[in-house]
């Protein structure tokens, strides 16, 4: 039962792993195929490639989806048989209490023997509950090793479309370099031909013509300045938007985990707190003399106040029984199981300052 019990885990585990995978591609296809209509327009078919992997990708993991339903299902099936067995032996408890309580006048030596039973079915009860809560300590322990996990890749991603990003900005400054130094090389040679031809022509066609060239001269630096200042712009504009998805993604992880581990907190308390509150009460019951001739029906609501270390602060009843002579022996119970069993955990302590139950002779 626990190696299919941990089958299921891995399992799980392999299809939560595929949907972060997925995830990823998605993230990294779209901004790679922005990023590429923004500085190299040339390379779309890495970006059909992508979307080809995001289909085996689909089609993988509605198989794995489909793999993970069964299991979850067996481990349904498997919990509801743990549960079964637990009610059966709280049934056979119940049982064996009913039978001491026909059987009072029987010999001292028998009712001993009942009472030994009735102790090693508790314990037996107390030792599924144990089995179940050791489960799900593992299971909460593989999910933390996912999350953990799914940061990783998430920022290793992150690093490496930064990376793809100062590559594509270096080569546009070194193509925006080259260009300038072919323009200021054709420049040159119109200039050496136009010097070549201003000798065979007067001094005034010379000036014009020196005149209007100095002014296209101009006319090409502003347009160069101009598009380099766009493309800068541009540059500056793509590493902004990197920095905002870059901050907002690191926020949404923070906070989904800062979520989730506050949700496995009280969880783990409040499972706590209901276990030790159920410890309590048994004890209780050990200790409370059920009076003569009272009705098995009778039923008191009770509310209980502790001091840190399990000793009894106050006793109130809530709800009567009806029978005062009832009502008392219960409290009594209380004083006398006093000081509880108190669990180490101070927050499943702090649950505990206070507990309310039913008590019934059944």
């Amino acid at each position: 039962m626990k190696n299919r019990f941990f089958e299921n885990l891995s399992a799980g585990s392999f299809s939560i792993l595929l949907h972060a995978a997925l995830l990823a591609l998605i993230i990294v296809g779209v901004q790679f195929q922005t990023t590429k209509y923004i500085s190299a327009p040339p390379k779309v078919d890495i970006v059909q490639a992508t979307a080809m992997d995001e289909a085996d990708v689909l089609a993988e993991m509605a198989r794995q989806q489909e793999i993970e339903d069964e299991k979850r299902q067996q481990e349904i099936d498997r919990q509801a048989e743990i549960d079964e067995k637990l009610q059966q032996s709280k049934d056979e408890l119940e049982l064996k209490k009913q039978q001491m309580l026909e059987q009072q006048k029987q010999a001292e030596l028998e009712q001993q023997q009942r009472e030994l039973e009735a102790e090693q079915k508790q314990q037996e009860i107390e030792e599924l509950k144990e089995q179940r809560k050791l489960e799900e300590e593992k299971k909460l322990k593989v999910e933390q090793e996912r999350k953990v996990e799914e940061e990783r890749k998430l920022k290793a991603e992150q690093e490496r479309i930064a990376e793809e990003e100062r590559k594509q900005i270096i080569a546009e400054e070194r193509r925006v370099e080259e260009e300038k130094k072919r323009l200021a090389e054709a420049d040159r040679k119109a200039e050496e031909a136009r010097k070549l031809e201003a000798e065979q022509k007067r001094k005034a066609e010379e000036d014009r013509k020196r005149k209007a060239e100095e002014e296209r001269k101009a006319e090409e630096a502003r347009k160069i300045k101009a598009e380099q200042d766009r493309k800068a712009e541009e540059a500056r504009k793509i590493k902004a938007e990197k920095d905002a998805r870059d901050a907002e993604a690191k926020r949404q992880m923070q906070e989904m985990l800062d979520a989730e581990e506050q949700d496995r907190e009280n969880q783990r308390v409040q499972a706590g707190a209901k276990n030790h509150g159920s410890i309590i009460e048994q004890r209780i019951r050990r200790y409370w003399n059920e009076p003569a001739g009272k009705s098995k029906d009778l039923i008191t609501t009770v509310r209980v106040s502790f001091i840190p270390g399990g000793d009894v602060k106050s006793v109130k009843i809530i709800k009567s029984s009806g029978d005062p002579i009832f009502d008392r022996s219960v409290e009594n119970a209380i004083y006398k199981a006093a000081p509880m069993p108190w669990p180490t955990d101070p927050k499943v302590a702090a649950a505990l300052k206070q507990i309310t139950f039913n008590f019934s002779p059944k």
